[in-house]
């Protein structure tokens, strides 16, 4: 359903055709919250439904019985908002555009075949990432052979760099006969991204000054939220970043005289899009609502001054261990960005952690054409509007993000947080924190630490190695185990299935490790020291139940800390750190958030 009077159109066309009595019989009855809660309570056998209650990773309650709050009561002060994209016709008419990564970092004539066969796959633009700017003007020709420049979308992957990729690309197109402007070219610069120089917004600025018309792109600027997703920033950090950086370009371009209405039609952000697909929708409409809550404080109309808006998918969550489960998880993060409303889409490839295929990049943009063409969902505008659930939680985090925005801007505003390491220190945080619930166990990650796979896999690229994703540890974990598999012995005294044993094969094959399983009946303790484990756990009973010979047996290897009851391993407060430790790993790394 389109915004607007769609809804009463439809009602009275029904009425017309005297179908109404038909309309009226389909209604559901009216239900109150205590039917509501009196269902969910029955479901759950008489518990509490507040035992369904969790808190994200914000501190956020998430609640299976919610109140609806007023739009206008829970949104920030002077916010417009708006939920549609930047161009609904478009939208309706064609769907987002699918923005597709290619790996630039090769060749000219293999970075063109790349780019033509995600074009003839009805991609609109490429990401091209790791473009190596030296001699870039040189290569173009060749790279972008056979590519219509006016008609297909490029996409920077902005770096320090990026000035002189920008100057390349406009002497390409003039000799194409275009320019920037009149072209889908997304320069994407970002002056508070992770590794951005301290004078690139300086920079950049004076370059929107004197630069002809013709050579500044749409999206010259864009507050890449994604990118400290992946570093570890929390939802409500990531929009709270966003909004940060892109108030600082604002202020910093009205300081140098620039017409913030002109600016801000430069201006542009990507965001994460996790797996859970409704944060995903609710992290698309707080934005713009953020969004409007600024360009309303300028005096600008915020439908006049849409925000374009690029989801891409986590690699954060992604994982090398069964990364087939990762195109499960681009599924659903997919769907969260079209139904909130996306302007850009982007997925990458399941295995492009371990360098992608030809294979792996064709799934990932067909989702989103099979999104956009069966599915039907770029033909409604905001479809989740009025959803309890979707409105109450993007009333959480979008005044969760603006209340952390508002503290960034007291601080010292983004320039100050870049500059003092306050972005770092945030997401470096928030992964430690992050670690230590999948150390615990309490972070499941399907394949992972959820039914295990134990097949073989490859290692991390380069090029991925800094994003700071909770499945590493694990795989750093199995990488050593098969290397070194650990002599581990499941001792059981009684002849009766002892109900740990399932539980720690399962805590173990985390870990990649195939414990050996020995009843005490018929053993001698000679049988433990041929075995020269790294590690006993006792199955049933403590160990001063065992006989003489075999206490003696393990003394020494009780002494040493490599002996423990089943009992304690499955209670340890962290068993990943005991799996890492009998393969001589120390994951101080990923605890203090560098991981």
């Amino acid at each position: 359903m389109i915004c607007g009077g769609g809804a009463a159109n439809f009602s009275a066309t029904i009425e017309k055709k005297g179908l109404s009595c038909h309309l009226s019989r389909s209604k559901f009855p009216s239900a109150s919250r205590e039917d509501w809660h009196a269902l969910v309570s029955a479901a759950l056998k008489g518990d509490d439904p507040q035992s369904l209650d969790r808190l994200d990773e914000d501190g956020l309650a998430i609640k299976a019985l919610y109140d609806i709050a007023s739009n206008a009561a829970a949104s920030p002060d002077a916010c417009a908002i708006t939920r549609l994209p930047v161009n609904p016709a478009s939208h309706i008419a064609h769907g987002w555009d699918i923005c597709q990564p290619v790996m630039a970092d090769g060749s000219a004539k293999d970075i063109n075949r790349l780019i033509l066969d995600e074009l003839q796959d009805g991609v609109g633009t490429i990401w091209l990432q790791g473009l190596q700017t030296a001699d870039l003007a040189g290569h173009l020709p060749a790279m972008m052979q056979d590519v219509v420049f006016a008609a297909a979308g490029i996409h920077l992957d902005a770096g320090n760099d990026v000035l002189a990729q920008i100057a390349a690309f406009a002497g390409f197109a003039k000799k194409a006969d275009t320019n920037l402007a009149a072209s889908r070219f997304h320069a994407n610069i970002d002056p508070f991204a992770p590794a951005a120089d301290a004078d690139l917004l300086a920079s950049a600025l004076a370059y929107f000054m004197s630069a002809d018309a013709g050579d500044v792109p749409p999206d010259l600027f864009r507050a890449q939220g994604w990118q400290w997703h992946n570093q570890g920033m929390t939802a409500v950090q990531e929009l709270a970043y966003i909004l940060a950086s892109l108030t600082e370009i604002l202020r910093q371009g009205m300081a140098r005289n620039i017409d913030p209405a002109r600016l801000a039609k430069h201006m542009s952000a990507s965001l994460a899009l996790p797996a859970d697909l409704f944060d995903g929708i609710a992290k698309c409409r707080a934005l713009r609502r953020g969004w409007g809550g600024i360009v309303s404080a300028l005096g600008l109309d915020p439908d006049a001054h849409r925000l374009c808006i690029h989801g891409a998918v986590s690699i954060r969550m992604f994982s090398t261990v069964d990364s087939e489960v990762n195109m499960l998880r681009t599924t659903t993060a997919l769907l969260g960005g079209a139904i909130g409303g996306a302007d850009q889409l982007s997925a990458h490839a399941h295995n492009c952690l371990t360098g992608d295929d030809l294979l792996g990049r064709r799934l990932a943009r067909m989702q989103q054409h099979l999104l956009i063409d069966e599915s039907g969902l770029s033909r409604s505008l905001d479809p989740a509007g009025g959803a309890g659930f979707i409105e109450d939680r993007t009333d959480q985090l979008g005044l969760a993000a603006w209340s952390a925005f508002q503290q960034i801007e007291a601080d010292g505003g983004a320039i100050a947080a870049h500059q003092t390491g306050q972005f770092i220190a945030k997401a470096r945080r928030a992964a430690s924190q992050r670690y230590a619930k999948l150390a615990a166990g309490d972070l499941t990650l399907v394949g992972v630490n959820l039914q295990p796979d134990g097949r073989a896999f490859d290692a991390v690229l380069p090029c991925w190695q800094m994003i700071r994703r909770p499945a590493a540890a694990v795989e750093m974990v199995r990488h050593a185990a098969a290397q070194n598999p650990p002599r581990i012995l499941l001792l059981q005294q009684q002849a009766d299935p002892v109900p740990q044993l399932a539980k720690l094969r399962g805590l173990f094959a985390i870990g990649g490790m195939q414990p050996v399983h020995m009843r005490l009946d018929g053993t001698n303790a000679d049988a433990v020291d041929l075995a020269r484990p790294d590690l006993v756990i006792l199955l049933d009973d403590d160990f001063d139940s065992l006989a003489g010979a075999m206490q003696t047996a393990l003394s020494g290897l009780l002494d040493a800390d490599k002996a423990m009851t089943g009992d304690a391993l499955l209670g340890d407060a962290a068993p990943l750190e005991t799996l890492a430790s009998l393969v001589g790993l120390s994951l101080e790394p990923f605890r203090k958030g560098d991981a």
